[in-house]
């Protein structure tokens, strides 16, 4: 059955990766208001609900040792290194929305680069950086999320998998008590019909002794 279950999750996911490529690959350039201004960004839609990409990239990035500060909205984190954008370290600022209220499952992820102070990289002052920026959107924070729901998808399919052996165990139990209770009800049985023709026996002993009894009455 765990096998039968790997399987069709397996399936799932290759199904989910071969849709994600093709419908959700391409990072474009965009612009995205913050504190008034607009700004030069880079975006793309992933088919997953904004909770999950936003814990995500937040997972990611504490793994590479940068604390997400929350400003205006945005996932900040100040200084980080990405070796994908170079070497030196900016300041990267994720959005991330529901695409509509209809699709709950897709999202988009809009992405800042700032080399410090909110100088924002736009693709005049830098359009190789913002090249690597799609391309690190598109692949790495991409396959950081797919990685990241996965994970989710198998441990919500571990807890159901405890939930139904809790279920099966607890049946297991039950049935367990129902069959001491039919042994025992089987044993109060036999021990009823013994007590039934015992009874029976005094039943009719009684009955003869009534007759004779009533025999010795003067005619």
């Amino acid at each position: 059955m765990l096998n039968i279950i790997t399987m069709k999750k397996f399936f799932a996911v290759v199904f989910a990766v071969v849709l994600f490529s093709t419908a959700f690959a391409q990072a474009r350039y965009t612009a995205i208001d913050y504190l008034k201004v607009s700004r030069p960004a880079v975006a793309m839609e992933m088919p997953f609900p904004e909770k999950t990409v936003s814990n995500a990239i937040e997972d990611k990035f504490t793994k590479m040792g940068y604390k997400a500060k929350e400003t205006k909205g945005f996932l900040m984190f100040g200084g980080a290194r990405i070796p994908e954008l170079g070497t030196e370290s900016y300041d990267v600022y994720f959005y991330v929305d529901r695409v509509s209220r209809r699709e709950k499952g897709t999202s988009t992820v809009t992405m800042m680069l700032s080399k410090g102070y909110e100088n924002f990289v736009s693709d005049t002052s830098d359009a190789t950086l913002i090249g690597y920026a799609k391309q690190y959107l598109a692949t790495t924070i991409r396959d950081a999320v797919a990685a990241y729901d996965l994970e989710l998808q198998i441990a919500d399919q571990e807890d159901q998998i405890k939930k139904a052996e809790k279920k099966y165990n607890n049946l297991v139990d039950d049935g367990t008590d129902l069959q001491k209770k039919k042994r025992k009800i089987e044993e109060q049985i036999v021990e009823n019909t013994a007590s039934q023709g015992a009874q029976k026996s005094e039943v009719d002993k009684q009955r003869q002794v009534l007759e004779t009894l009533k025999g010795k009455r003067k005619q």
